[in-house]
């Protein structure tokens, strides 16, 4: 998994896992979910990330995406 964020589109986009996108659902407003052909999961994007979940929150997963898992 690999978490991004886009400060100037303020948009978190999150790879579950990397394919090739057949469509686009929109979960929520400006929250996109991009599947595969089998309906798999493979990108979430939330646009507006700071607004949705806080951009303390938007800095705290970007920080855990960074630092490695403890035992």
């Amino acid at each position: 998994m690999e978490i991004t964020y886009d400060s100037k589109a303020d948009a978190l986009s999150i790879t579950l896992k990397k394919g090739k996108v057949a469509k686009t659902i929109e979960l929520a407003p400006e929250v996109l979910l991009d599947v595969d052909k089998n309906g798999k999961p493979l990108y979430l994007e939330i646009i507006g990330a700071s607004e949705k979940i806080g951009k303390r929150r938007v800095n705290e997963v970007l920080m855990r995406n960074l630092m490695p898992a403890k035992s």
